[in-house]
């Protein structure tokens, strides 16, 4: 078995860094070449005049990173197909991403999504926030980056650090110095490569079994095809009710109140093209969500009777899909270096979207407000040059961060939920207490994220330390060779790598795992990771209704475009029912048009249509002169309801 690359390998791996890596110093030099100086603006937001295309195709590969597709595999291969169902979740993540958040941002024309949350709240509030999705974003690019430096350690030999760097290096060039415009279209080319690189592995195993019936075969034979588990406990792994409600509720953290998406929602001119985009997105994230799973079964109907991890071959389950590619493929000459470049394109586009979002949100939500606080204001060419160095920095932080992977108990797919889980789930649930509840004052969506976010530091990092198992599905070593010359990839390596998947040792053919029975405090460790940002929008919602309560409500009126008009989703409910929920104070309370909530060119808006209704209402009355007697009082009720 070949683990090394060939010329043609090392050619196509070194083919997508160049392109990647091309396609920013293009729009660096374009940028140079402008007659008009570059502002933040366009580094961060690409000027707002991005297209449809690049922005969908950029959606999808921000959503497909290396971890799911290295991640995914894994998942199919030791727990089953339910994961598939998340995909599905979609169909009921995009709609409301689409006529709701997606408008409301974007109608506001803001550059950081977070600027939001002083509008409705306060600064502190916003300060917050923005810390708080920075460190999410930093944890999750850490994952991201050292999933595929976990492949090529896999592959080719190279150091888990030195794949580190070179990841690392490459995504903060191009991100930094070509901005937005050169995230969306890398992302784009990096799309076409993963599928390329999927399809590829598909159809090259499918061959070796005479078609993908028989590979449906052997995993129906071994429990793999396990689509639907509905259980209701959401102390359950993986049941339907957690990948399709658990899974929606926790996009939504990512489609709805995450700065990187709706970054790209906001490049774009105008809400409908915006709209169009996300839609064009939903089917090819499908796609690609169907192509790593069938590449998960492919994996194990090749594996159902000889596991590589109980052999000793692999020292992860998350080197699963690399080791596949090198044992069936490693001797085809540009089949591995394929299959890295689809690993690294993965890597590089999600990293470069979080890069970027966080540049803007350091640059609109730390540090302007600071500046502003003490009398100063950045110029846009030095706003510029400064959202380019701290996407320097970020992109060294993540590199450091990267190697703290190493010591986390779990797979990379299920760390890559708990991080949204963690930081997404108390983000979201502020945003919808800004865009729903219009009771809810400062102190308490303060205090609201606050503990949310403890609660869920102190559920996540307490599962990792606790190490809670789950239970596997049965494996077995019965088909292996007694004795391998190649009983171990990594003995001639120095680096080393932990195993990511501490799942429970099988050593029976036939069994499947199981964990002892978990009680008292240490269950709520054991809390499904889908349901992690479920669990935190309840605490937020919980207590920043509670402590808006109970510090008197929002004392000022809220400008009615700050609110989303949610009285519309309560209409049917009986009468009874809505004032037992107090649904009209807590969806309208304190939310009017008044001339202090308005801005110059709104209240001039405003006062004209006033007049011109008023004098519309003057010529109707002299054609009807019975109603002439009326017309004072009339006026009067006018001036009062009209504004």
């Amino acid at each position: 078995m070949a683990t090394t690359f060939s010329a043609i390998d090392y050619c196509l791996f070194i083919a997508v860094l160049l392109v990647s890596a091309a396609i920013g110093f293009y729009h660096w030099i374009i940028e140079r070449c402008r007659k008009e100086e570059a502002t933040a603006d366009d580094i961060l937001m690409g000027g707002r005049e991005m297209k449809v295309f690049p922005v969908a195709m950029s959606l999808v590969a921000s959503y497909m990173s290396a971890i799911t597709v290295l991640g995914v595999p894994t998942e199919m291969y030791v727990y089953g197909t339910g994961y598939y169902l998340v995909g599905f979740s979609g169909l009921l993540t995009y709609p409301v991403t689409c006529f709701i958040f997606l408008p409301f941002f974007h109608n506001l024309n803001l550059t950081s999504a977070y600027e939001y949350l002083e509008l409705r709240f306060n600064r502190l509030t916003r300060c917050l926030a923005s810390f708080i999705f920075v460190l999410e974003m930093l944890l999750y690019m850490a994952v991201v980056l050292y999933a595929p430096a976990l492949a090529l350690n896999q592959v080719t030999g190279l150091s888990l650090w030195g794949s580190i760097l070179s990841v690392g290096v490459v995504v903060t060039f191009y991100t930094s110095m070509g901005g937005l415009r050169a995230v969306l279209w890398t992302d784009t080319f990096q799309t076409f490569v993963l599928v390329g690189g999927l399809v590829g592995i598909i159809v090259l195993g499918c061959n070796k079994f005479g078609g993908f019936a028989e590979i449906w075969r052997i995993a129906d034979e071994g429990g793999r095809i396990n689509f639907f588990d509905f259980d209701l406990s959401p102390f359950k792994r993986c049941t339907f009710w957690g990948l399709i409600v658990g899974s929606f509720i926790g996009q939504l953290t990512i489609y709805g109140a995450n700065q990187t998406m709706l970054q790209r929602y906001m490049s774009i001119s105008n809400v409908k093209k915006s709209q169009i985009a996300l839609f064009v997105s939903l089917p090819a994230t499908l796609l690609l969500v169907t192509l790593v799973c069938i590449v998960g079964i492919v994996i194990y109907a090749t594996y159902h009777t000889c596991d590589p991890y109980l052999d000793g071959k692999i020292i992860s389950r998350d080197q699963i899909l690399p080791y596949y590619v090198m044992e069936a493929f490693g001797s085809i000459p540009g089949i591995p270096g394929l299959f890295v470049a689809c690993i690294f394109s993965a890597a590089l586009s999600s990293i470069s979207s979080c890069l970027n979002a966080v540049s803007i949100t350091v640059l609109e939500d730390l540090i302007k407000p600071i500046l502003d606080s003490c009398g100063k204001t950045l110029s846009p060419s030095t706003g510029a040059k400064l959202a380019k160095f701290i996407g320097a920095c970020s992109g060294v932080i993540v590199i450091a961060f990267a190697f703290l992977c190493t010591i986390l108990g779990s797979t990379v797919l299920q760390i890559m939920i708990s991080v949204f889980g963690l930081a997404g789930g108390p983000l979201l649930g502020l945003v919808l207490m800004g865009m729903f509840f219009p009771c809810v004052n400062a102190k308490g969506a303060f205090i609201g994220l606050v503990v949310s976010t403890i609660v869920m530091f102190w559920i996540v990092i307490g599962s990792f330390v606790y190490e809670i198992p789950m239970p596997t599905l049965p494996f077995t070593s019965l088909g292996c060779a007694v004795q391998s010359t190649n009983s171990f990839l990594f003995d001639r390596f120095t680096s080393r790598v932990f195993d990511l998947a501490k799942v429970v040792p099988v050593t029976l053919s036939t069994t499947a795992s199981t964990v002892t029975e978990i009680s008292g405090f240490k269950l709520i460790y054991s809390l499904s990771f889908l349901w992690y940002p479920t669990a935190a929008i309840i605490v937020a919602l919980f207590l920043g209704i509670a402590c808006s309560c109970c510090t008197g409500w929002t004392r000022e009126g809220i400008n009615p475009r700050y609110v989303y008009p949610a009285e519309r989703f309560f209409s049917w409910f009986p009468e009874c029912l809505r004032r037992a929920c107090n649904c009209d104070r807590l969806f309208k309370y304190h939310v009017g048009i008044t001339s202090d909530l308005l801005s110059d060119d709104e209240e001039e808006e405003m006062t004209t249509t006033s007049v011109k209704v008023k004098q519309k209402t003057r010529e109707t009355a002299r054609l009807l002169p019975s109603n002439a007697n009326r017309m004072d009082s009339f006026e009067s009720e006018l001036d009062e309801n009209v504004i």
